[in-house]
């Protein structure tokens, strides 16, 4: 075990989808050990006297939800961290930017009405008396202050110039912003379709993990706090989706968040 761990203190979870991501955490904290469970590789990691359980769970909500669900079963954790990529739901959000998240809703639990409009019902819903779902949890309170302070004073990394962005958009240094991650398996485009989402939900972002990981931590009592930092904005360049070139810069998406994440940790502390 290494000298800085603490083993009788109760380990973070921290889950992420991508190894792209995770490898940006993994490059700050002390290795402990590995214990392969199932389809599930624990990383049991130390950041100073703060154990952590790291995980990558894989795209979309289905596999956070799983992860999750394996991390708070199997150890207990005290809480679960997110934090990994998205893209903006405003035009004044950049690459590089961090969004530390108050707040998740699962943007996809719409009810396609007769009239082909849509109806999200928000919050706890009902079918026959039974609670379907919880689409909009805020993040622990705690966590987010605590991330908060963490970011005063800090400036995320520049983004490299022109990666992502076309040359008639504005450099700029990254900026961090509180605000509400949207999620879904859904990676938006369509720019009436992102002004419709942010105009409904005030999200700053979207991912496909964020709001699953936040339900399965809200139905065991697990605080939760999740960071993005911005990867892509569709109202400044069009993603290609369909093309064989690589979607997203491994060595930039999750680097920024997870930056921020250690500082919230270190606040955390072992109490």
């Amino acid at each position: 075990m290494a000298a800085n761990a603490t083993p009788d203190v109760t380990p973070i979870g921290v889950v992420v989808a991508m190894e792209s991501e995770l490898q940006h955490l993994l490059h700050r904290v002390r290795p402990v050990r590995e214990r392969r469970d199932g389809p599930w590789l624990d990383r049991f990691v130390s950041a100073g006297d703060v154990p952590l359980i790291a995980l990558c769970s894989g795209i979309g909500m289905v596999n956070a939800a799983a992860g999750t669900e394996h991390l708070i079963g199997r150890h207990a954790p005290r809480a679960i961290l997110n934090f990994g990529c998205a893209g903006a739901h405003r035009r004044d959000i950049l690459p590089g930017d961090v969004i530390i998240g108050d707040g998740t809703v699962h943007h996809g639990a719409v009810h396609i009405l007769a009239s082909g409009e849509e109806f999200f019902p928000g919050k706890d819903y009902e079918v026959t008396g039974e609670v379907v779902a919880s689409t909009e949890l805020a993040t622990d309170p705690t966590l987010r202050e605590l991330t908060i302070e963490a970011a005063k004073g800090w400036t995320p990394e520049p983004w490299p110039q022109g990666l992502n962005l076309p040359s008639q958009v504005e450099q700029r240094a990254p900026q961090t912003h509180v605000g509400r991650v949207a999620s879904a398996d859904i990676w938006t485009q369509f720019h009436d379709r992102i002004d419709s989402l942010h105009a409904r939900h005030g999200s700053l972002c979207e991912d496909m993990e964020a709001a699953a990981i936040a339900q399965v931590c809200g139905r065991h009592g697990v605080p939760f706090m999740t960071v993005k930092d911005i990867s892509n904005n569709e109202f400044h360049a069009l993603t290609d989706l369909e093309g064989d070139i690589e979607v997203l810069p491994a060595e930039e998406i999750g680097r920024r968040a997870a930056d921020l994440l250690m500082r919230t940790i270190e606040r955390i502390g072992v109490n």
